[in-house]
């Protein structure tokens, strides 16, 4: 009685399945296994290969005219088909030149960059674990959201990598000072690092609630044009908005 309870909660638990997202699960793991082996090469060269692997899969298939989608035979049940999978040997040499080192103080991991664990996954089947590794495919013009079938919205992505960029090289004023330009008007001259980034993003600043022009910025100095309505008491707030993540507020005396 028992037996038959245990073997009707197995067949409960058990799930229909693709084989492109077993494949693609399984390519996952092989390669984690394989940065893993990358990186324990640099100090302890390998002295074993890996030789090669099969799986035996016993499953009942079913197609519904569009999809063809597999279920694991239960242990005793009969009539299942048997799928063979046989991975290859590699070598120490092979892992080492066909492995993309992981781990590196400047690649930034897709986990980390605040996107959801969906989108993740459907990056890690296209081998894209990292920003270098994002970065690499735009570069061969490979349209991402077309090759997962819209389901990654790149415009979401790449301002979430924009965002994870500014997190790792936020702004720094280091001095602000008031100045005269050639026409004796009088200007903020702000000085800094990774004040802004990108070109396409012109910096906007308000001066107590006022709007103020930005004659010149780069990514060490700012040059705020001053007016009238900007100088109306001792002690100002400056607010600097650098880009679409970045926000600076201060107090500045005039």
């Amino acid at each position: 009685m028992l037996k038959n309870i245990q073997h009707l909660k197995m067949a409960n638990d058990n799930k229909y399945w693709n084989l492109e997202d077993f494949v693609d699960s399984l390519v996952v793991e092989l390669d984690k296994t394989r940065e893993t082996l990358a990186i324990k090469a640099i100090n302890k060269p390998l002295t074993y290969t890996v030789k090669d692997l099969a799986i035996d899969l016993n499953i009942f298939p079913t197609f519904d005219g569009d999809q063809i989608r597999f279920i694991t035979a239960q242990p005793g049940q009969e009539g299942a088909s048997k799928v063979n999978i046989q991975l290859g040997s590699i070598t120490d040499q092979q892992v080492r030149a066909t492995t993309k080192m992981s781990g590196l103080k400047n690649d930034t991991k897709i986990e980390e960059i605040g996107i959801d664990t969906k989108t993740q996954k459907k990056l890690r089947k296209l081998g894209v674990s990292s920003v270098d590794d994002l970065q690499a495919v735009e570069k061969k013009q490979v349209d991402i959201q077309r090759a997962t079938d819209n389901e990654i919205d790149y415009k979401t992505l790449a301002n979430q990598i924009q965002k994870s960029r500014r997190n790792q090289t936020p702004p720094k004023v280091t001095a602000v000072s008031l100045s005269l330009d050639e026409d004796k008007r009088p200007y903020l001259h702000v000085r800094g690092e990774n004040l802004t980034l990108d070109k396409q993003y012109a910096p906007v600043t308000v001066i107590n609630n006022t709007l103020a022009e930005v004659m010149e910025f780069s990514a060490n100095e700012l040059k705020i044009l001053l007016n009238k309505d900007h100088i109306t008491q001792q002690e100002s707030e400056l607010i600097m908005t650098f880009d679409p993540y970045t926000l600076v507020k201060m107090n500045i005396r005039l």
